[in-house]
């Protein structure tokens, strides 16, 4: 390879160039390592998993006190599809039928006309991706009530109004 000067050598290249011109041996560079993002043995924060399992605490609460509810919470479950994985582990799930943007929950009972409910859980300050988006507006074309909910409080309004509908 040919550079116009020893400055538009990569770094790893033009360090031994300039070690060699001094007539010492080429020393590798050290990287340093980054700084941890969270204190070790400190589980990691989630907050969106934690407004998913607040949701679902709700409606398993509301099913033991309001028996009209019962049916729904069963047939109301979480849709593994996010999180961080291995890209062994992502490659395997892929194979087996995880789509990107499929939202995180689904209930599964008609009610006023849809088929069902999508719930795409965001922590309070979160966004969905344009996957997600993209599905949200496909389902509610395709006669499913659809929506992105910031926090288990927003979700569980939702839920509940669904499951209210006539």
């Amino acid at each position: 390879m040919r550079f116009s000067s020893v400055a538009a050598m990569p770094d790893s290249i033009r360090n031994k160039v300039e070690a060699q011109g001094k007539g010492a041996p080429a020393v590798p560079r050290i990287r340093q390592p980054r700084a941890p993002t969270q204190a070790p043995g400190q589980p990691r924060q989630d907050p969106e998993h934690q407004e998913q399992v607040n949701f679902f605490r709700r409606i398993g609460e509301l099913a033991v006190l309001d028996a009209r509810y019962a049916i729904a919470a069963r047939r109301t479950f979480a849709i593994p599809n996010g999180g961080g994985r291995s890209k062994r582990e992502a490659g395997r799930l892929k194979a087996e039928g995880v789509t990107a943007g499929v939202s995180d929950i689904f209930c599964s009972i008609a009610r006023a006309g849809r088929h069902g409910l999508y719930i795409e859980m965001k922590s309070l300050t979160g966004y969905a991706s344009r996957e997600q988006s993209e599905w949200i507006a496909e389902s509610i074309q395709l006669g499913y009530e659809a929506a992105t909910c910031r926090g288990a409080d927003v979700a569980f309004a939702l839920w509940k109004g669904y499951v209210d509908a006539t």
